[in-house]
């Protein structure tokens, strides 16, 4: 009992011992440090006052050489690590020197800088520190392996390296080359024992007073204390104490021969501060820093000359993923869905192997401790080989053997942390810029792959120098897979990898199949990489560059190998990103798209995703159902209707409820079409719900793209669009309209597009009545559910965005507007008109009177047309048909809409006919030299007279000017008469010759091919392919079938005038009657006959057929001089009042001319037979008329008269 009192006095005893002692270490240590404080700021006072003491007696101390270390304090002081002091940390606040990459790798934006991450701050003061001390790797660059046997450059690769000076002469990195050329490069590492197995992860605590504590934490479970140079000792450049301090004006310390050649390459600013030297030449040595240096070295020898890398604890290398993964959207938008299990969360799984390696390395157990010192005791010659050789051989072999090892490791931490060194990582750099050998390449990329996932800074160090990308990129190009994994972790920006044609070598990676890694797992699959570097590559620059990289992915034949990606869960929002920027690049693309997709992942991925990713999706589906096939449109839509687990159209629903604004228009639709795959029945809350989204945007003035959004979604849901998935509607309607030269043109360009050269013609025509059968159904459908909706709701909508000041929404909606009245036109009455009428009309006409586009006008009176069926919109127009006539007028040759219009304004008891027309001279033609101008015939722009003295002449009608471009005298005696059929494509002649020419009829003439002696002068002719028809001087006609004698047809009267419609002839005779000759049988009859007058003879002088109604004009009696008949009923229906005789007729689509004997024309209505106006001739009463014609789109009308001129009037 005594010994055992008197054995624990003793061990008390020994313990207050040496508590005693170890509070005197640290009082002598702490008074230490505040001296040499004081002494670096009165060193530094006196260096910027230029009164530092000089001291010879100092210079004998010398740098120690094995003092090297590249991970030691000041090197991390350039980095920026903030270091913390060992009672304020504690053991959970030791952040580790291998920066776990996993919370924080996420997928890049073509948005976002690759400015290297930071470390999470530790205390207060580490922002400060590193705004003051910026981030920088250092890295070191051997001129090696240089045997011309060996250094044969790899076909794929950039060439060998031979200068990795650094361009940047401020950056870090040629510091530390400059350390290398001044002091050497050293490799050695002690591994004595396991506490030197370890890492250093030192915490600076900057105080108020600018002191520094250093901690040194070694291998073990409670930290203990050790030791070390003080930092102000060591030269931050080359990592050696101090042997020739100099203090620069900036009161940071450096060692005289490094920082003499920093200046010597032309820097001009302090390495650490960066803050400019106004001095160029170095100060005196700082003698009282380097007698604290020497006196330090007395009392710590042993430090003093210990060359010892940094320690850290092994359990503290862990790697936190328990924070969550953000993934940055390459669509501007936030796109991480948790749900999901993408290309980061890949990476989260691959960090869990690292904390279970960290765990297996803990230091409570040995065994795992003496494993890890065995494998970097074994990795150190390899490395060694690695750094230090000259031989390629010898380095592919070490590289080889390392990724043995670092299997044989599983990863450990530990083992990470040795390979993490700068040199060694340069090492594989190398490698991988001379070796030819694919399995080393290969081993190479995984290692530093790894090694980037692990630690930041290595990272940091590869994009430190553009070479090191430049190695990458040529090895990806010329097909080493993994490096798109490395490449992918260095998060280089859009300007960086548009530098390298990068697209053709990913596409290929996406098609290949995983190859086999010889159990070197990477960080994340090469085809998962691919996927993220090609959608970045797709998302950046502007819009020209991503068009052109979505050509280039399209015609690598990346379509195909894009869709097969929907497969993996983890692949889907990439692969779906990249088909719609191809699709948005390439429309055509999106058939083939629809062709071999598979619609189920995508739905998937709509439903479980968030909004961003929805979004997305919402954009794909709705490019891809932009198909210019309705049936395969409707076919996709109903699969997308059927898939999926879940309603798609109650998802569309809600979406659509919390969509973006911008994207509503795009939900609404896909969400209506759905809905109206079957013929609505009933109510529908979907189509309500989808209609009222798309008015709702229509309706938005503050927000122009959201209406214009809406306009084309709208169109494009009439189902008219071309291969590329544009509409066609407007095309169409200005076809429907008659102005059909846009559409043909489009038309012969789609055709030139098409593949369908494998099917036969009644095939194609077959599916193409397929096609139009479905398509008109389809818009019938969308336009009825529109038009109806809330009562016309949508005019009021479309009213306000044709007043709108964009002329391209204003064209846009016009173009909607009028498909859908002249849908409208075709439905039946729902009830809508009447809004329509009364939101839309006064917009037409404005558009018919204030546009200069013709188009524009053309759709405008396309839509009008369909209200002239209603009465109080008729009413409405005829307020305005006096200021739209003229206009009206000017479309008629180019839309036959147009025609209707005028019709329904003409004969409108409210409007003034007279008002509405009016004309002008245009010229006046003498001929009076070839006699009496006695038949006139207008055709395709040109104007064909005949003359008394046998000859023809023709005349280009311009705008402005006629001019006469051929004159023939073929015929020898006055041609009576001339006629075209309705062929047009010859000219028959009849004269006083007795002979009938046929002529043939040219571009700028005309020419005679036949010549018909009749044996007796032709005084009027009628002809086609068939028959010639003419009068003589006998009673009756005669009929000539080009061949045989002609054939009398006598009924005895004399024949004026003929007129030919079909196999009918009708001849106009004294008596004023009208008889009917039939060409089949040459049978006649009397069809109309006039009343007899007391005085003098009635003649019927002037017949024209037009529309199966006849006008005839002849001797006036009872203030009638002329007759309208159907030609179907043969009846009289119109009258020509008038009380002069009507010696010549002429007739186009609106108007009747009538011409008299004094010079006087008269206009009537062809609908009312109403007169309009009187026409006089120039000449007056001393001439008379001789013949009569005008154009048929009544512009123009020519008068012949008897003194041998031509009138030419232009028509109002």
């Amino acid at each position: 009992m005594h010994l055992y009192f008197h054995n624990k006095s003793l061990i008390i005893v020994v313990h207050l011992s040496f508590l005693f002692f170890f509070y005197l270490f640290f009082w002598v240590l702490h008074t230490g440090f505040v001296i040499f404080e004081y002494c670096k700021l009165y060193s530094c006072k006196r260096f910027q006052d230029g009164s530092l003491e000089e001291n010879e007696d100092e210079s004998e101390y010398e740098p120690d050489d094995g003092y090297v270390d590249f991970e030691d304090t000041s090197t991390r002081r350039l980095r920026g690590v903030k270091m913390v002091d060992d009672k304020e940390a504690g053991p959970k606040a030791l952040p580790s020197e291998i920066k776990n990459q996993g919370h924080s790798f996420s997928i890049f934006s073509p948005l976002d800088s690759p400015g290297a991450a930071t470390s999470k701050n530790l205390s207060p003061n580490g922002d400060e520190y590193c705004e003051k001390e910026p981030i920088s790797m250092l890295r070191l660059f051997p001129n090696r392996i240089t045997d011309s046997t060996v250094a044969t450059p790899l076909p794929e690769s950039p060439h060998t390296r031979n200068d990795y000076s650094i361009s940047s002469a401020e950056s870090d990195g040629e510091v530390m080359n400059i350390c290398r050329k001044t002091y050497g490069h050293t490799r050695t590492m002690s591994h004595d024992s396991v506490n030197s197995q370890v890492l250093v992860n030192s915490c600076i605590h900057e105080a108020g007073e600018g002191s520094q504590h250093f901690i040194s934490l070694p291998i073990s479970e409670k930290l203990t204390t050790r030791t070390r140079p003080p930092k102000d000792f060591v030269c931050p450049i080359t990592s050696h104490i101090f042997c020739d301090p100099v203090t620069l004006e900036t009161c940071q310390t450096y060692e005289r021969e490094a920082i003499q050649e920093w200046l010597e390459r032309g820097n001009e600013t302090c390495p650490i501060t960066r803050q400019p030297l106004s001095a160029t030449t170095l100060p005196k040595t700082n003698y009282v820093l380097k007698r604290l240096i020497t006196s330090w070295k007395e009392q710590y020898p042993d430090l003093a000359q210990e060359y010892s890398y940094s320690e850290t604890p092994m359990n503290s290398l862990r790697l936190p993923f328990t924070n969550e993964i953000p993934l940055v959207s390459t669509l501007t938008r936030t796109s991480d869905f948790s749900s999901h299990k993408s290309i980061v969360e890949h990476l989260h799984c691959r960090g869990k192997r690292f904390m279970r390696a960290a765990v297996s390395t803990s230091p409570t157990s040995v065994i795992s401790q003496a494993a890890v010192e065995t494998i970097i005791n074994g990795l150190k010659p390899y490395v060694s080989c690695l750094c230090d050789s000259d031989n390629l051989q010898e380095c592919e072999l070490a590289v080889l053997e390392i990724g043995r090892l670092w299997k044989a490791s599983k990863g450990d931490s530990g083992v990470h942390s040795y390979l993490s060194n700068p040199a060694i990582v340069n090492g594989f750099v190398e490698i991988l810029s001379a070796s030819t050998t694919r399995e080393v390449l290969r081993t190479s990329v995984c290692i530093l792959s790894e090694l980037v996932f692990a630690d930041e800074t290595v990272g940091e160090a590869l994009t430190s120098l553009d070479s090191d990308f430049d190695c990458l990129a040529a090895l990806l190009k010329h097909g080493l897979a993994e490096a798109a994994v490395l490449i992918y972790q260095l998060r280089p920006a859009f300007a960086q990898l548009s530098a390298h044609d990068f697209i053709p070598s990913l596409v290929q990676i996406i098609i290949n199949k995983k190859e086999d890694l010889d159990d070197l797992q990477l960080v994340i699959m090469p085809q998962d990489a691919a996927l993220a570097i090609l959608e970045q590559i797709l998302l950046g620059g502007d819009e020209c560059n991503r068009s052109l990289n979505a050509l280039s992915v399209i015609s690598a034949n990346g379509i195909p190998a894009l869709v097969k990606c929907l497969d993996r869960l983890e692949r889907r929002r990439s692969s779906v990103s990249i088909l719609l920027c191809c699709m948005q690049a390439e429309k055509s693309c999106r058939n083939l798209i629809a062709n071999i997709i598979e619609l189920s992942p995508v739905l998937e991925l709509f439903h479980a995703g968030n909004d961003s990713v929805k979004g997305i999706c919402v954009d794909f589906i709705s490019d891809l159902v932009r198909l210019n096939r309705r049936t395969f449109c409707n076919h996709i839509l109903q699969i997308i209707k059927d898939e999926g687990a879940f309603s798609t159209m109650h998802t569309f629903l809600v979406y659509l409820q919390m969509a973006p604004v911008k994207q509503q228009p795009a939900v609404a639709a896909l969400l209506l079409q759905l809905d109206l795959l079957v013929e609505p029945r009933k109510m529908s809350i979907y189509r309500e719900e989808a209609i009222d989204a798309l008015i709702e945007a229509l309706r938005r003035k503050d927000l122009s793209n959201s209406q214009m959004m809406a306009i084309d979604t709208l169109l494009s849901l009439s189902g008219r669009l071309t291969i590329s998935g544009e509409s066609y509607t407007e095309a169409w309607l200005l076809k429907i309209a008659g102005f059909d030269q846009p559409y043909n043109a489009l038309m012969k360009a789609e055709q030139l597009r098409k593949q369908d050269d494998d099917l036969v013609e009644t095939t194609v025509c077959i599916r193409l009545e397929e096609e139009e059968k479905a398509t008109s159904s389809w818009e019938r459908r969308i336009a009825f559910e529109l038009c109806k909706h809330e009562k016309g709701s949508i005019f009021k909508a479309l009213k306000e965005c044709l007043k709108s000041d964009s002329l391209e929404m204003a064209k846009s909606c016009l173009v909607l507007a009028a498909w859908l009245m002249y849908m409208l036109s075709t439905l039946p009455h729902t009830g809508v008109r009447c809004a329509a009428r009364k939101f839309l009309l006064d917009e037409f006409i404005n558009c018919l009177q204030s546009s200069k586009n013709m188009e524009e006008k053309i759709l405008a009176t396309l839509a009008i047309k369909t209200f002239i069926s209603d009465p109080t919109a008729l009413e409405t127009l005829g307020e305005y048909a006096k200021h739209i006539y003229r206009t009206l007028r000017e479309l008629k040759r180019n839309s036959v809409v147009v025609t209707d219009i005028m019709k329904a304004l003409m004969n409108l008891s409210s409007v003034d006919a007279t008002e509405l027309w009016s004309y002008t001279e245009m010229a006046e033609l003498d001929s009076s030299s070839n006699g009496e101008v006695l038949s006139l015939l207008h055709l395709n722009g040109r104007l064909i007279s005949s003359h008394s003295d046998g000859t023809i002449k023709v005349w280009e009608i311009g705008k402005r000017v006629i001019r006469l471009i051929q004159e023939v005298h073929e015929h020898t005696k006055a041609v009576t008469c001339l006629y075209v059929p309705s062929s047009g494509d010859k000219l028959y002649s009849g004269s006083h010759d007795k002979t009938i020419r046929v002529w043939a009829i040219k571009h700028e003439e005309i020419h005679c091919i036949q010549v018909h002696d009749m044996k007796e002068a032709v005084n009027d002719l009628t002809a086609n392919a068939n028959v010639a028809c003419y009068i003589s001087q006998t009673t009756g006609v005669k009929v000539y079938d080009w061949s045989a004698p002609p054939k009398h047809v006598n009924f005895n009267k004399h024949v004026k005038c003929l007129a030919l419609s079909g196999d009918k002839l009708y001849c106009g005779c004294n008596g004023y009657s009208i008889q009917e000759v039939n060409l089949c049988d040459y049978t006649s009859n009397t069809i109309y006959s006039g009343t007899r007058k007391l005085l003098g003879k009635q003649t019927i002088y002037s017949l024209h057929v037009h529309d199966d109604l006849l006008f005839a004009g002849g001797s006036s009696v009872d203030a009638t001089a002329g007759k309208v008949i159907s030609l179907s009923t043969k009846t009289v229906i119109g009258s020509f009042s008038t009380g002069l005789d009507i010696q010549r007729i002429a007739v186009n689509n609106d108007f009747v001319f009538t011409a008299t004997k004094c010079g006087t024309i008269e206009v009537w209505l062809k609908e009312r037979v109403a007169k309009v106006a009187s026409i006089k001739m120039a000449g007056g009463g001393h001439s008379k008329i001789t013949s009569l014609t005008s154009d048929m789109d009544d512009f123009m009308l020519f008068a012949g008269s008897s003194d041998g001129k031509i009138y030419v009037w232009a028509l109002d």
